[in-house]
């Protein structure tokens, strides 16, 4: 995280920590300040400068994202990583993909 979104994310704390109380209310108690602010800087504003945002339309934001947008991201950015195999060795590999046995 740059110096200005850190200083931004920590003058608009109060604004996250409400969101995320939200959603712990909704029983999605998973979800982090940080994993918020990560989504609306990667996702909502990924074409932003968010240093040129008003703070109203950054607040405004906070409060539209919904649990679900979260973890929809989530599973995107999981099905975009590379490394779905890391905890699998090779040998476990070719036993899981190797040819059909009859």
């Amino acid at each position: 995280m740059s110096m200005q979104h850190a200083q931004l994310f920590e003058k608009i704390r109060p604004a996250i920590d409400s969101k995320i109380e939200e959603f712990k209310h909704f029983q999605y108690d998973a979800i982090t300040a940080e994993e918020l602010w990560r989504f609306c800087v990667e996702k909502k504003w990924r074409k932003k400068n968010v240093e040129q945002l008003r703070l109203y339309e950054v607040i405004a934001t906070i409060f539209a994202v919904t649990p679900s947008d979260i973890v929809s991201f989530n599973q995107v950015e999981f099905l975009q990583s590379n490394d779905w195999f890391t905890e699998v060795n090779t040998d476990e590999l070719k036993l899981l993909l190797g040819p059909v046995r009859t």
